[in-house]
């Protein structure tokens, strides 16, 4: 399992060196006295692979996706709104899992669920740090 984990690391790493060729979000908590501050990125080429950055975190995070489904359709052509499950890969098996409600490219509910604890941790989206390279939490 380590072997595989290793491995999984590697390729996210050597086909995710730069955010903008993935599609990226940047997101903080709501609600906590300290916010944490995440880049979730979806690889374009696999959807059902990423990865999790933290603001000071010790680095990636990889994650694959569980399931999704529609939670609403939208008339008129625009895409519909749906609910994707995505759980981290760590070589512990302690990951948790994060639920992504979406339209398009629009986040209307994120939240991380830890797997220990089932303590739920609710984010926002972070346009502020959003640039064209990736996230960036220190701007002044």
């Amino acid at each position: 399992m380590n072997k595989l984990f290793g491995v999984l690391i590697g390729i996210l790493f050597c086909t995710s060196a730069v955010a903008d060729e993935n599609d990226f979000r940047c997101l903080k908590s709501i609600g906590a006295k300290t916010p944490l501050r995440l880049q979730f990125v979806f690889q374009t080429d696999k959807p059902d692979v990423g990865y999790v950055v933290y603001q000071n975190g010790s680095g990636p995070i990889a994650v694959k996706k569980l399931k999704e489904r529609e939670v609403r359709e939208v008339p008129g052509g625009r895409p519909s709104v749906s609910e994707a499950q995505w759980e981290e890969i760590t070589s512990d098996g302690t990951g948790g899992k994060y639920v992504v409600v979406s339209q398009g490219a629009r986040i209307y509910k994120f939240r991380y669920i830890r797997k220990k604890d089932g303590k739920v941790f609710k984010f926002e989206e972070d346009l502020e740090a959003s640039t064209e390279e990736g996230c960036e939490w220190n701007k002044k």
